[in-house]
C-alpha cells in the first residue's frame, strides 16, 4: 500500500512539473512585446525558474527562438489605436517602427508627413502643442518629415522650417524624435 501511495505522489509531482513547463512558453519575451509586457514576463520567469530549479528556462528559450523566426518573417503589427504612416518610397516588409514625436518647443508645431507644406491647400498631418507627443507607426522606407512653428503671432515665431528625409529600416522597432527650440534657429 505504501508503494502505491509513493508512486501516486511522485506521478503527481511529475505531472505538476510538466504542466508548469508547458505553460511557461507564454513567458517567452518576443521583439514585439511592450516594456510592461517584458517586465511582467521577466518577473514571472524569476519565480517560475526558482520553483522549477531553472528547468523552465529551457522551454522558454526554445519558445523565444521560435518566436524570433516568426517575427522576422512577418514583422511586428502596429499597436491598437496608433496611426500607420505609409512611406513615400516604400520598402519590402510588413513591420512598422513605432515613432514618438515630442514637442519640446514653447509653441505649437505643424507636422507634415510625406507631403509638401508649400503646396497651396496642404493641411498638416497633425499639430503638436507644447509638451505634447504623438505615437505613429512608420512603415519601412523613406519618409519626409517637415515641422513648422505655428499658433502664435507671426513676429513671435521663428521663420525656420525643420525638414528631414528619414529612412526607416525594416529591422527598427521604435524611435523617439523631440523637437526643441534650437531646431528652429
Amino acid at each position: 500500500m505504501r508503494l502505491g501511495t509513493r508512486w501516486f505522489w511522485a506521478a503527481g509531482r511529475s505531472l505538476a512539473v510538466l504542466v508548469t513547463l508547458a505553460g511557461c512558453a507564454s513567458l517567452a519575451v518576443n521583439p514585439c512585446d511592450t516594456v510592461a509586457d517584458r517586465d511582467g514576463k521577466y518577473l514571472g520567469r524569476f519565480f517560475l525558474g526558482v520553483s522549477t530549479l531553472g528547468l523552465s528556462e529551457v522551454t522558454i528559450q526554445r519558445e523565444e527562438v521560435r518566436q524570433a523566426y516568426e517575427v522576422a518573417a512577418q514583422g511586428c503589427p502596429a499597436p491598437a489605436g496608433v496611426r500607420v504612416v505609409s512611406a513615400s518610397v516604400p520598402e519590402s516588409g510588413q513591420s512598422v517602427a513605432l515613432g514618438t514625436l515630442i514637442n519640446g518647443a514653447p509653441w505649437a508645431i505643424a507636422i507634415y508627413l510625406n507631403q509638401d507644406p508649400d503646396v497651396p491647400g496642404a493641411a498638416p498631418f497633425t499639430i503638436l502643442f507644447p509638451g505634447a507627443d504623438i505615437r505613429l507607426a512608420f512603415q519601412p522606407g523613406q519618409h519626409r518629415l517637415v515641422a513648422r512653428p505655428t499658433g502664435a503671432a507671426s513676429g513671435d515665431l521663428p521663420r525656420v522650417t525643420w525638414s528631414r528625409q528619414i529612412e526607416i529600416d525594416p529591422r527598427v522597432r521604435g524611435f523617439k524624435l523631440e523637437f526643441n527650440p534650437a531646431d528652429f534657429k
